[in-house]
């Protein structure tokens, strides 16, 4: 009845091709300006912002009474804020706390790596591939290229043709080659492929992005119908936009609805955290095109949806090793500022994502690991590598890149994860309570990440023995992991 009241307005307001999702989590709509205002009371309005044309609700939306506890957000009202994706590309540039780290031997170096030499370097080659686990990757546009790019990197690599499925996510809406964020996606899929051995399936769940590119209602949509389906088990979200503007336009909690369904179904999240520092709201943009700091460097904020309880939010390091495969370091993922990009000489930092939510309560599983001080939610939870310096060779419409960012560290934890879903007949559930409950007291699965910070002259959050903002509790050592979950029966479960 609540569904059929909503659907019953939207209708009557002037809306067409209204669809109901399978889990009755979202209802999408098609509608024009005039019927906006019928059915949320205000009005859209049309201005350029960052040299795009944009639209946005010139007030909040409202909704009548009788709707108000069943309607939880009312997302596509606006274009202006959009996910953006967290992978380092460009001119290699050493990490700015970059250093010999104690105890490692003086052959350790950090080089670039294949997507096959994680699961090496993470020590996971000992046990099963991902091959019994069906994955997800978020993603926007045409991904003809990107399967392409697939293709060719596991027959140089010497792995099976990985099979792909993709699913278009919108009900309207164009879906363009898109060749800035192909890098993205073929970051994502071919680190997961690499870093598993291979999975049984990888479903790419792909939103519209033609026009003026993707929308959070279109990402949101993108991560319910991954939901809705129930067929993978664990999904990358490479993507990520300031906390603030995610609340306010209402997908945070949307968001937060929908993992909250997949943790229920025994679904994973992974999320980077975000490749701008502690400085997410301003894009990690640092000073002016004439070199004058124009932000505050101590106003710190995160990014969404990382900040949800309810997914894995994966930190960056700089990772060291010696002959190519074998871990020998990490430290936080930090190389200071560089350009913009080719054509804005404003500067950013490029640096793990890490700190505290303005607007997500602490879970129980921080407040019972970190203390009762914690009070909003924390993160990452954990880091993998990320530095470009470190990054992995990655197959881009043909060519060979070297790429980093958060946008690296989350698949790798993909692949990791879906090898141990895979070992356990993917009887593991959402981790990140038996993460926080176990982690503590088992240093010896870790890679503690104890040197660096995330933020920029002396400001961010700093690393430290246990769990920190800037990494979580660091990288795992995955045969160590899978060992400790076969012998305790309730880990993940």
């Amino acid at each position: 009845a609540q569904v059929a009241a909503v659907v019953a307005h939207l209708r009557t307001a002037g809306f067409t091709d209204i669809e109901v999702a399978p889990n009755r989590l979202l209802i999408t709509a098609n509608g024009s300006a005039a019927a906006v205002q019928t059915a949320f009371h205000t009005r859209l309005a049309q201005f350029t912002f960052d040299n795009r044309a944009v639209f946005a609700n010139t007030s909040a939306a409202q909704v009548p009474s009788a709707l108000g506890g069943t309607v939880a957000s009312v997302l596509g009202l606006q274009s202006v804020v959009r996910p953006r994706t967290m992978l380092h590309r460009g001119p290699l540039r050493s990490p700015a706390n970059l250093s010999p780290l104690a105890g490692t031997r003086a052959t350790a170096s950090t080089v670039a790596h294949s997507p096959t030499d994680f699961a090496k370097i993470y020590d996971a080659s000992s046990i099963s591939t991902g091959s019994g686990t069906k994955v997800g990757i978020i993603t926007w546009g045409s991904l003809t290229k990107v399967i392409t790019d697939l293709k060719s990197f596991t027959s140089s690599a010497g792995l099976p043709t990985q099979t792909t499925t993709t699913v278009k996510t919108g009900s309207s809406g164009s879906y363009v080659v898109d060749a800035d964020s192909d890098g993205e996606w073929c970051l994502d899929s071919q680190t997961i492929v690499g870093t598993s051995g291979g999975v049984s399936q990888l479903y790419f769940y792909t939103a519209p992005n033609g026009g003026n590119g993707p929308t959070d209602a279109g990402i949101t949509a993108a991560y319910n119908r991954a939901v809705s389906d129930d067929i993978v088990k664990v999904i990358n979200v490479s993507l990520g936009e300031d906390e603030t503007a995610s609340h306010s336009s209402g997908t945070q909690s949307a968001d937060d609805a929908i993992f909250k369904t997949a943790v229920a179904q025994g679904q994973t999240f992974s999320v980077s955290a975000g490749d701008e520092g502690v400085y997410e709201s301003t894009g990690g943009v640092i000073t002016d095109a004439n070199g004058n700091l124009n932000t505050d460097l101590s106003k710190y904020s995160v990014s969404e949806p990382a900040t949800s309880p309810n997914v894995i939010a994966v930190g960056g390091t700089t990772l060291s090793t010696t002959s190519t495969t074998t871990w020998a370091g990490e430290t936080v993922w930090n190389e200071g500022l560089a350009y913009a990009d080719d054509y804005d000489y404003t500067e950013r930092l490029w640096a793990t994502g890490g700190g505290v939510s303005v607007y997500e309560t602490a879970p129980s599983y921080q407040t019972t690991a970190l203390g009762s001080s914690t009070t909003k939610r924390v993160l990452p939870d954990i880091g993998f590598d990320a530095a470009q310096v470190s990054g992995a060779k990655i197959i881009v419409h043909g060519s060979t890149e070297q790429i980093g960012g958060t946008s690296l560290a989350s698949p790798i934890f993909v692949g990791l994860w879906a090898r141990l879903e895979s070992a356990n007949s993917n009887a593991l559930k959402f981790p990140a309570s038996s993460f926080y409950a176990t982690f503590p007291g088992q240093p010896t699965l870790l890679h503690d990440v104890t040197s660096g910070n995330n933020g920029y002259n002396g400001y961010g959050y700093k690393a430290a023995t246990g769990y920190d903002r800037t990494t979580g509790f660091g990288s795992f050592d995955t045969a160590k992991l899978a060992t400790y979950i076969s012998g305790h029966s309730t880990f993940a479960r």
